[in-house]
């Protein structure tokens, strides 16, 4: 714990790299859920690894908006698929960006949710690095008790692509 605050604030005060117009991302995430599913999972249990694919292209400049959307699976508890989607900030002079959006697991049964996330990257050129702590809330479909929620805390870590990236001019 000693480590993660030195470590914090070197991560905010790093330089802010200009937003990619596309980006793609692959994202794994575990942590804590809590609440009840039809399959009568215990109120307090660990979440399913997820392993989402996103890709994003900005929209604003000022301020540096983004829209994302892409396929998220989970593993190990269980196995599903369904999609993700949503809109990400980049804190303006800040390397924090904030992302609120939506899912829904489609198969085998569904669930339909909110998401939000606060993190940082750090990037290498075209290749960055993102950590962030996401909260989702599923309140409804099939795998959740009719007027129940399961709401889970991850944390995500992240390997991106700045796909307008120039490779040949050693940047845009």
């Amino acid at each position: 714990m000693r480590s993660l605050v030195p470590a914090l604030i070197l991560a905010l005060a790093a330089p802010v790299a200009a937003q990619p117009l596309w980006e793609a991302e692959l994202r794994a995430g575990y942590g804590v859920a809590m609440g009840t599913e039809t399959d009568m999972s215990s109120a307090r249990h660990t979440t399913p690894l997820t392993l989402t694919a996103l890709a994003a292209i900005a929209i604003s400049d000022e301020p540096p908006v983004s829209v994302y959307g892409g396929i998220t699976v989970e593993t190990i508890a269980r196995n599903t698929f369904g999609f993700a989607g949503g809109v990400k900030l980049q804190v303006p002079g800040m390397p924090l960006h904030l992302a609120t959006g939506g899912v829904w697991v489609y198969a085998p049964a569904t669930r339909w949710g909110a998401t939000a996330a606060a993190g940082t990257c750090r990037a290498n050129k075209a290749l960055f690095l993102c950590g962030d702590v996401q909260l989702t809330t599923f309140v409804a479909g099939e795998a959740i008790d009719k007027g129940h929620t399961v709401t889970q805390i991850q944390l995500v870590f992240g390997l991106g692509f700045d796909l307008s990236f120039d490779l040949r001019n050693g940047g845009r």
